[in-house]
């Protein structure tokens, strides 16, 4: 009975108590909202930051613009394609991002790489590869990239649209 009393106590004075503005804007343990208080020290100021910038093009390739590297049908045989884009300054390239997508239906895009896992089937039987569109960059420009895992090149890619978007 003694320790309920001194909790009942203790419980009053504490929520009878109003002091300094504390965190979020109350008072004591009342849960009322406090008076603002004084204006603080202006502080130092800060190192200078960077603002967000972008810029956002799209690339149209044909399907007679891939180049192939290596023979058609010869391991390791890919396609691709470079691509100006003066935009991807130097200091974009060393401080900012390049990000580049890959339109596989209209008004879809998917992040580079894209792999897609395909089959088809002849007088053969089934045959199943996979295809894998990707980038690289470099001050000024862009390379796209078309590999198919069994290196069957010597069927040419489709024409494909590509978004890029840098950021510094």
């Amino acid at each position: 009975m003694k320790k309920l009393l001194i909790l009942l106590f203790t419980v009053l004075t504490f929520a009878a108590c109003e002091g300094p503005e504390g965190p979020m804007g109350m008072t004591g343990l009342t849960g009322q909202q406090g008076e603002q208080g004084p204006q603080g020290v202006q502080g130092e100021p800060g190192e200078p930051g960077y603002g967000t910038s972008w810029y956002v093009t799209s690339f149209t390739i044909q399907s007679s613009e891939w180049q192939l590297m290596g023979a058609p049908g010869e391991l390791n045989s890919y396609y691709y394609l470079d691509k100006s884009l003066p935009e991807l300054n130097n200091f974009v390239f060393n401080q900012g991002t390049v990000v580049a997508y890959i339109e596989t239906e209209k008004d879809i895009k998917n992040g580079l790489p894209y792999v897609l896992h395909k089959g088809g089937s002849d007088n053969q039987g089934e045959f199943l590869w996979t295809q894998t569109f990707d980038f690289d960059f470099y001050p000024k420009g862009v390379r796209f990239y078309l590999t198919y895992s069994d290196f069957n090149t010597q069927i040419p890619p489709d024409t494909e649209t590509f978004h890029i978007v840098l950021m510094w």
